[in-house]
């Protein structure tokens, strides 16, 4: 359980919290950053490129750069649009829900983000896309089995609960730091929208195969299983959230971390939460699953795998260890906390600095 380094860092200070619809960007600075002048991966927790620095290029670089950069971007729409188009065909979807997915973030990136050069709709697009796909993909048949209308209907709770949380987050902190070095160019900035087409897409991947299915089995212990996952992540998810939220309205933990509330249990119970819904809708969606359409579980396996070893943890690891990671408190959370499922806390500090 302690495998990971880092808790969920807080306070305005840090930085944004980098959760899966920030996954995107994340993946993005790396990309983007194989093309830098050092020849080595941007990391967009420990460094922001500014746009002042890029005059300091010599010319070749810049342009080797964009080259390198717009080559990059154009490889991974391809790869988005052909991954996207490729899961509808082998699943029978409707090319509908990818082409609303692509739509909607090229539409905000075409005529606010590269525009305004501003990630200010980054989440909220996602949350749309989000309510855009699983809305069509509810609605595309009026009669529906109650298999069907409730995952439906969980998905658009979830996605309209996290837009208003990271739209409210963006509006208060401003921008998100994280954006900073791939607002330099065109092509830089596509990607991570590019991205999120791909997140929304697998996300969603379970709704659309139980929506599309011509036949529905009768509600099983699958489905209950799988409801009581649901409902027990989002309350775990909801609750995390509302704890930091009231952590960092307080001022004098400005520039903290979390180690109280379900945190004292876990580094990042936000992420334990949301994995445990996905993992519940995948559950009662197994009713329905068949041959290819097992690729639903791509869905849970993919955000795990995000918020695990992308751009979550990973992520945090760095930039908590380099604010705390002198402090023996830290230290002994980081060492005796379960990193995503929650466990038996840590033990308290001796005055010798010892665990007891």
């Amino acid at each position: 359980g302690s495998s990971c380094r880092a808790p969920d860092v807080v306070g305005p200070g840090e930085g944004p919290r980098l959760r899966a619809r920030a996954a995107a960007a994340a993946l993005a600075a790396g990309l983007a950053g194989v093309s830098g002048r050092r020849g080595g991966r941007m990391s967009a927790a420990e460094g922001v490129i500014v746009r002042s620095a890029e005059p300091q290029m010599g010319t070749e670089e810049v342009r080797k750069d964009g080259w390198g950069v717009a080559v990059a971007a154009v490889v991974i729409a391809l790869g988005v649009v052909g991954a996207v188009y490729g899961l509808s065909t082998l699943l029978g979807l409707p090319l509908l829900y990818g082409g609303l997915a692509l739509g909607i973030q090229w539409a905000t990136f075409l005529l606010h983000g590269w525009p305004k050069r501003s990630e200010a709709f980054y989440d909220a697009s996602g949350s749309l896309t989000h309510l855009a796909v699983a809305g069509a993909a509810l609605l595309a048949d009026p009669t529906r089995a109650p298999r069907q209308l409730l995952l439906g209907v969980f998905s658009i709770i979830w996605c309209t609960r996290l837009g208003t949380f990271l739209f409210n987050r963006i509006a208060g902190d401003g921008k998100d730091d994280r954006f900073t070095a791939l607002k330099t160019s065109f092509w830089r900035f596509s990607i991570p929208w590019n991205l999120q087409v791909a997140w929304v897409f697998l996300l969603q991947l379970p709704i659309l195969v139980v929506s599309s299915a011509a036949t529905q089995p009768e509600v099983g212990w699958l489905d209950g299983l799988g409801w009581a996952l649901w409902a027990a992540g989002f309350l775990i998810e909801s609750a995390a959230d509302a704890q930091k939220f009231a952590f960092r309205s307080v001022a004098s933990n400005k520039g903290r971390y979390i180690t109280t509330g379900l945190w004292k249990y876990s580094r990042h119970p936000n992420y334990f939460g949301e994995i445990m819904m996905w993992v519940g809708i995948c559950v009662s969606a197994s009713s329905v699953f068949s041959n290819w359409t097992w690729l639903g579980w791509l869905s849970p396996a993919f955000n795990t795998i995000l918020l695990g070893f992308v751009s979550g943890v990973p992520m945090l690891e760095k930039a908590g260890e380099k604010k705390w990671g002198n402090e023996e408190g830290y230290k002994n959370y980081m060492k005796n906390t379960s990193c995503i499922v929650p466990w038996f806390p840590a033990p308290p500090l001796s005055d010798g600095g010892e665990a007891k």
